[in-house]
């Protein structure tokens, strides 16, 4: 498996925000006689296409770029709030009260910043394609659900499409209600999520990045997620999916601040608005493909079993009142109303197409627990630089800040990275501007297979190692966004 292609969230040793100065948030003019340009700060909670499939943000990105000539200028600040489980309803406040310029948050996180007008768009099991999910974010109650945020501080520039959520179940499968009684699932900050897992007999969980360790440590049965971004994990924690079970869409709202947005010369909204509505385009003439994907994470032990006809109708039951609830409510049963219409029309969930010994309820979960003992990575002071060139030549781009001289200490059973960069320090480093370190934690593994378990709530990454000499070779990695560990042989330089 391709790991610098697909795999890992961020582990702790990158620090992947570009960061703007203190005191200078907001659209930013940066022509002094008086034209049209401005440096725009977007915020994100992870990456702008993390999963390699959100490409409504990528396409506004790039296209706020390219119908303003390069007059506006973009600023992203990644792994905004740092995996907390309110990151992204937080990315909301901070678009209403002009601390930042915009971005794009899912309809999911707008009820926690106090905006409930979109919680239609989260109805469960309604949504359950991706061709639903493109007519979606088209239809006039698009328009609608944009509408709605215009008493509030955030300009709704359009929606985009964004993944399907599963259920993804540690032990065994959920698939019909009795699978849910009792059972503690990740929501992300969502009262409409909260409210279906209830509604199934389970008890939801607010969870951020942290989910994983929950899991690990089995005080949490699973979460819901989706397939191109749980590729991206290297352990498999949550390793049954329920594949014909579509809870809900994660669709991006383009959003940007009132305050700031009024602020800006009529030429600069026009572009603004020209590059949300190339990015609608761009996300609905898009390809999502998830049984490729699917069929790499089956080889790593992950199955998908599809619940019987019997078992989803019984979902659909309980989740009955959800659905009641939403319709009654003044502000989302019109559009509830409409979202049912094209659900209606497009009735079939979207069902990975995997191979049939990948469907098959697995007993347990393949052996990816951590080791408890202490690596023996030996000791030392281990240093590479990583060109832009090197980052090139690995079929990368440096969004994630790959290039640098990176500096790794081991030291019984620990592990410490740093970096220095070579060129622009907002693209070196992983975007970080500080010279302080980076990553920590405790090093595990038998043999010659490493785990690097950081502090704090990120996820362990997993290299095979091998030392000639003073030249230390780090390979099979199981986080992309770790890419400079493996990209070069390090030098022990003490």
């Amino acid at each position: 498996m391709n790991v610098l292609r697909r795999r890992g969230l961020s582990y702790g040793l990158v620090g992947i925000m570009l960061m703007a100065p203190l005191g200078c948030s907001g659209a930013k003019a940066v022509d002094k006689a008086g034209g049209d340009s401005a440096v725009l700060t977007l915020a994100t909670i992870d990456d702008v296409n993390d999963n390699g499939q959100s490409f409504g943000p990528q396409a506004f990105v790039d296209n706020l770029r390219t119908v303003s000539g390069g007059k506006l200028k973009v600023e992203i600040k990644k792994n905004y709030g740092e995996g907390d489980a309110t990151a992204e309803s937080a990315i909301v406040k901070a678009i209403a009260a002009g601390e930042i310029d915009g971005g794009w948050p899912s309809t999911r996180a707008f009820a926690g910043a106090g905006i409930t007008s979109l919680k239609a768009v989260e109805a469960p099991m309604t949504i359950t394609s991706y061709t639903a999910e493109k007519q979606l974010v088209t239809a006039p109650v698009a328009k609608s659900l944009l509408a709605s945020l215009d008493s509030t501080g955030v300009v709704g520039l359009g929606l985009t499409v964004g993944p399907l959520r599963r259920p993804f179940a540690a032990k065994k499968p959920l698939l019909g209600p009795a699978d849910w009684t009792g059972t503690r699932f990740r929501t992300y900050n969502s009262p409409v999520q909260e409210d279906a897992i209830r509604a199934l007999g389970g008890t939801p969980v607010n969870f951020g990045i942290e989910w994983g360790g929950e899991v690990r440590a089995g005080r949490l049965r699973g979460a819901e997620f989706d397939v191109p971004q749980y590729a991206r994990y290297d352990a498999v924690l949550a390793f049954q999916v329920t594949a014909n079970v579509v809870l809900w869409p994660k669709v991006f709202v383009l959003s940007f601040s009132r305050q700031r947005f009024e602020a800006l010369t009529e030429q600069q909204r026009s572009w603004i608005r020209d590059a949300a509505e190339r990015a609608t385009k761009a996300s609905v003439e898009a390809t999502y493909e998830e049984s490729t994907i699917a069929g790499e994470m089956c080889s790593d032990g992950i199955r998908f079993i599809s619940a019987a006809p019997g078992e989803v109708a019984g979902l659909r039951r309980k989740l009955q009142p959800v659905l009641d609830r939403l319709a009654a409510d003044p502000n989302s049963g019109p559009m509830l109303k409409d979202i049912q219409a094209i659900a209606t029309a497009n009735p079939v969930a979207d069902v990975p197409n995997v191979p049939e010994a990948c469907r098959q309820t697995g007993k347990e979960a393949p052996a990816t627990k951590i080791p408890q003992e202490v690596s023996a990575l030996p000791n030392g002071v281990y240093r590479v630089e990583i060109t832009l060139e090197d980052v090139h030549a690995a079929g990368l781009d440096n969004s994630d800040g790959n290039s640098g001289t990176w500096t790794l200490t081991v030291r019984n059973g620990t592990f410490e990275v740093r970096c220095r960069p070579i060129g622009d320090p907002s693209d070196d480093c992983g975007g970080t501007i500080t010279d302080g370190v980076l990553g920590a934690g405790d090093l595990r593994g038998t043999g010659h297979q490493v785990w690097l378990v950081p502090e704090g709530k990120d996820h362990p990454a997993r290299f095979t190692w091998a030392v000639d000499g003073n030249t230390l070779v780090l390979s099979e990695s199981s986080a992309p966004k770790g890419a400079e560990m493996i990209l070069e042989p390090w030098e022990k330089i003490g």
